[in-house]
């Protein structure tokens, strides 16, 4: 394939200059306008760029074919010998070595289409002598359909090749090879305009580890890693990917029959008596259920003063529960209700006994269905091990609160990937109800992206 790239002053022009250079069978592979010259940008002329190709013909290829040298010695060439060896200087690429071009359109595609391809190391092993003479004297109709089991095992680890046809498959492979280094160098390269962020640039500084940037890469289409984070499918490419990595449970679901408990747990500060009455309101105001407020977060007298008012506004009845026992007792009372919610004190991760406390409290009913909250604001290494800790009492959702408090995402999606644990809601700011939103693959991807 040759590939020619032309500038021009339009787009007419540089088609062209295509067609004059390539011909009228040219492909036109990527196309991109830009303005050059002038000073500071002033009196700039804007430029067409056209990148093209064109298939190489038959007799072309041809004469870049490969040259095969024989294992005999040249004194000890016969009639009967057939066995050739791939020159090292051409080296045999596995079809596996294609699928690892899935990275094709990314950074790291571009870097390893720059690196050389290093020749496999062939050592000029020669058959043993008894072999070497059975091939010589063989007649040159079975010379030519011997197995490779009927070789030396002297020869069998060398590439041996006797079929012009599997010569030619081998030679179209790395011309493939060599074409998808070219386009990649040609057409992914450092050109692009310096005011564009990627969608992979775009999700390495919302702090995505590099471990799932390469894992999207191999799993989405070669060149979408490289596409303008402000492009329209960007959002529907993440969304994708993250809906395949993650697990979403898009708030809380009710039963059809009988009540829902919900309880929030989690560490102190991060905003859990909030939530809950957002969800609260959510479900009251907009579902017309009939729901009840439990607390059992009584070290903080302005937790429940808090919780009290958002229950009088909202026209819930609210229990104030002090021991497990009160709280079964009070599950029991309400449980004509379609939901609970339970507000619990915040935790240390690090104090074990109040982590036994909680995990006990929560024991007394195995319907309680827990939901881990977490601030977005937390560290990477912080909320690993605030999952780590809290996994004791069994959580099966995690809310992450004040989306709106931070610059970066990328650690909800380093927490949740490749694990069971679903994320139910994200919350982006202090009124009640409407700061927050039933988690979907959708919706993390807007924030990933916003700007």
């Amino acid at each position: 394939m040759q590939i020619k790239v032309v500038k021009a002053s339009s787009m007419k022009e540089a088609m062209e200059q295509v067609k004059e250079e390539l011909g009228s069978d040219a492909v036109i592979l990527h196309t991109k306008k830009y303005r050059e010259g002038g000073i500071m940008g002033y009196k700039a002329k804007e430029v067409v760029e056209v990148t093209a190709a064109i298939e190489e013909s038959n007799e072309d290829s041809r004469l870049k074919a490969r040259a095969k040298r024989s294992l005999l010695p040249d004194n000890d060439k016969g009639a009967g010998s057939h066995l050739d060896v791939v020159s090292p200087a051409s080296p045999v690429m596995p079809h596996t070595v294609l699928n690892q071009y899935k990275t094709n359109g990314t950074e790291t595609g571009v870097r390893m289409a720059e690196a050389p391809i290093a020749a496999p190391s062939f050592q000029p092993l020669m058959p043993d002598k008894q072999n070497l003479v059975t091939a010589v004297e063989q007649p040159k109709e079975d010379a030519e359909v011997m197995s490779a089991t009927e070789v030396s095992p002297a020869v069998q680890p060398m590439a041996v090749t006797s079929n012009p046809e599997d010569a030619e498959k081998i030679q179209k492979l790395e011309a493939e090879l060599a074409q998808m280094k070219t386009l990649l160098t040609q057409v992914m390269s450092k050109d692009q305009p310096q005011d564009e962020v990627s969608l992979q640039e775009a999700l390495r500084r919302q702090e995505v580890d590099e471990d799932i940037l390469k894992d999207m890469a191999a799993r989405t289409a070669a060149g979408d890693m490289l596409m303008d984070c402000l492009d329209k499918r960007a959002p529907e490419v993440l969304a994708e990917y993250l809906a395949g990595k993650m697990n979403f449970a898009e708030g809380i679901t009710l039963n059809k029959h009988g009540v829902r408990i919900v309880a929030l747990i989690g560490a102190t500060g991060v905003g859990k008596t909030t939530t809950l009455a957002k969800i609260a309101a959510r479900f009251v105001l907009e579902k017309n259920i009939r729901a009840a407020l439990i607390t059992a977060d009584t070290y903080r007298i302005s937790a429940v003063e808090q919780l009290k008012t958002y229950s009088d506004i909202i026209g819930l009845p609210l229990e104030i529960v002090y021991s497990p026992d009160e709280l079964k007792v009070a599950i029991h009372r309400h449980r004509d209700k379609d939901l609970i919610l339970i507000d619990t004190a915040g935790r240390s991760q690090h104090n074990e006994y109040q982590m036994k406390e909680l995990q006990d409290f929560l024991a007394v009913d195995s319907r309680i269905e827990k939901h881990l909250v977490m601030s977005a604001t937390t560290k990477n290494r912080d909320v690993a091990d605030i999952l780590d800790k809290f996994s004791v009492c069994n959580p099966g959702r995690v809310i992450f609160t004040k989306t709106d408090e931070t610059s970066s995402l990328g650690m909800i999606v380093n927490l949740l990937a490749d694990k069971d644990i679903a994320l139910s809601f994200m919350t982006n700011g202090q009124s009640v109800p409407d700061d927050i939103v039933p988690a979907t693959a959708d919706k993390l991807a807007a924030l990933l992206l916003r700007e």
